[in-house]
């Protein structure tokens, strides 16, 4: 049998060098892998976002195949049915953003006149706003009595008032009131089933046209991205005008 062989101090030196490289080889791959996998997650993130994005931006009302319904007897109207421009707006009681758009509006109005088609039309939206459906139903009665835009104006005004009761129908009785409307008139018009299918029957046409935004304008059929101010809303109604 052979002796076992026993390491010199140079060999011994030479084999703990030896390890020393593969060990720094071993932690600069580690290193390299964990580069690596940081910056596979990274363009993954941007990868979903960019794909949440893009399925956001396609399935937003800026889509050119989307058609709205032509204006009936069935929608809320404000000016001259036959004016070259018709604005219409599809909005939500409880949305603050529309609330801050309502001035606006009413200075276009006030601003063209006869040459200006409001069409207002319901879409509540229920999911974020509790109280958007049964504001909506108010809105209606006061439109029995012909006091739509009025009461529509004191809903935006006082929206901070009632959006987050619990129970908002005796704030929303209490405006009709103020406005001098026929309040037990207004109160059986509110609970009435047929307004109750009116507001229904609005939220589900306006979720069928591929409305998914609350305010949502139209130009003449065409939907616009929100202009930021009434000079940019007062842009876009000249422009149609021009081309008529």
């Amino acid at each position: 049998m052979e002796e076992d062989h026993k390491l010199t101090k140079d060999e011994k030196k030479a084999l703990r060098k030896l390890e020393w490289q593969e060990k720094s080889k071993a932690e600069a791959r580690n290193a390299k892998i964990k580069k690596f996998s940081i910056w596979g997650g990274v363009i993954l993130v941007l990868l979903v976002v960019v794909f949440v994005l893009f399925q956001t931006v396609t399935a937003s009302p800026s889509t050119p195949n989307i058609k709205i319904a032509p204006v009936s007897n069935r929608d809320i109207t404000n000016g001259n049915s036959k004016a070259k421009v018709t604005l219409l707006e599809y909005a939500d009681f409880q949305c603050p953003a529309c609330a801050e758009y309502n001035p606006i509006v009413e200075q276009l109005l006030k601003t063209y006149g006869n040459k200006l088609f409001y069409v207002y039309r319901m879409f509540p939206l229920v999911n974020a706003h509790p109280n958007a459906f049964v504001s909506a139903q108010a809105a209606y009665a006061a439109y029995k009595q012909g006091a739509f835009f009025s009461y529509d104006d004191m809903l935006f005004t006082k929206q901070t008032e009632w959006a987050d009761l619990q129970d908002p129908t005796v704030a929303l009785a209490d405006y009709a009131t103020l406005l001098k409307l026929d309040t037990n008139k207004f109160k059986t018009d509110m609970n009435a089933a047929q307004t109750k299918k009116y507001v229904q029957d609005s939220e589900t046409q306006a979720l069928n046209e591929g409305i998914n935004q609350t305010p949502s304008f139209f130009i003449n059929g065409t939907f616009i991205q929100n202009p930021a101010d009434f000079a940019g809303f007062k842009q876009l109604i000249d422009d149609a005008l021009s081309k008529q």
